[in-house]
């Protein structure tokens, strides 16, 4: 009796290790995987591959749809096979690893992390726990990789043109690039993100929507545009700029003050 109750309790002690390594725990509120169940492990919704070159954020929005304004646009490059720069705004690059882990969709990105929503040739969608959905789209080169680079092919900007409101009416313009001289802008500067709903009034007047943001606040705010002289002047509560236009097509305009701080916006 007491070699077969040996006999027994040896087999056990051999199937449990075998049954413990099969069941791999996953990220907190991942169920676990069983990966005995097939010889190549879990399924993958999406790769590295897929993400290889450089990722821009262009458009922010809560979980509702609404639309959030972006004062600290996301930056991801993925350089090699498992390694990325990430960015965010103007704070300083982050280089590390980058994995694909379970569930098969959850991105981490050297200190970040995202799930993964959507990725296309040219757009990839990615959320925070907070229902945060961040919009990329792909990039051949970054903006601010070429500057001090194409200085001399740089528009020469010094000829402003005369303001004509209804030129930037119907289009919701959003600021993709700021060239400021050194000491032109400051922490305490408020800068221009969006100008949004412009409409022109005929006077030389027109109301828009704002969103302007300094370190550390973003506001949305009700404003008027007027023309004066050969500048526009745009009014939001307390706040106000001066700036001139240099350059007003359906693809981009281009304003502000070439000796300090320029704009460069396109349409959203």
């Amino acid at each position: 009796m007491k070699q077969k109750q040996l006999t027994l309790l040896l087999v056990l002690l051999s199937i449990i290790p075998s049954f413990l390594f099969a069941q791999r725990v996953g990220r907190r509120g991942v169920n676990p995987v069983n990966t005995t169940s097939s010889k190549k492990g879990p399924v993958y919704n999406f790769t590295l591959e897929q993400l290889q070159g450089r990722w821009q954020e262009i458009k922010r929005s809560d979980a509702d749809k609404s639309e959030l304004p972006i004062g600290d646009t996301i930056y991801l490059h993925f350089t090699e096979a498992n390694k990325v720069e990430t960015r965010d705004g103007t704070k300083t690059i982050m280089r590390g690893v980058a994995i694909i882990d379970e569930p098969g969709n959850v991105l981490i990105a050297a200190a970040d992390i995202y799930t993964i929503g959507a990725v296309s040739a040219t757009e990839l969608l990615l959320l925070d726990d907070d229902g945060t959905v961040h919009t990329l789209t792909k990039k051949e080169i970054f903006w601010r990789e070429t500057l001090g680079k194409n200085a001399v092919t740089d528009q020469v900007l010094d000829t402003p043109l005369d303001p004509n409101l209804a030129d930037l009416a119907g289009v919701d313009w959003t600021v993709y690039r700021r060239r400021a001289k050194p000491g032109a802008v400051s922490n305490e500067s408020f800068l221009i993100r969006y100008i949004k709903s412009i409409k022109d009034n005929g006077d030389k007047t027109a109301t828009a929507e704002l969103t302007f943001y300094s370190k550390d606040k973003t506001e949305v705010m009700p404003c008027t545009i007027t023309v004066v002289k050969n500048q526009i002047e745009i009014k939001s509560g307390e706040h106000s700029w001066l700036m001139f236009v240099y350059k007003v097509e359906k693809d981009e305009l281009i304003f502000g003050d070439h000796k300090t701080l320029l704009y460069y916006a396109k349409p959203l």
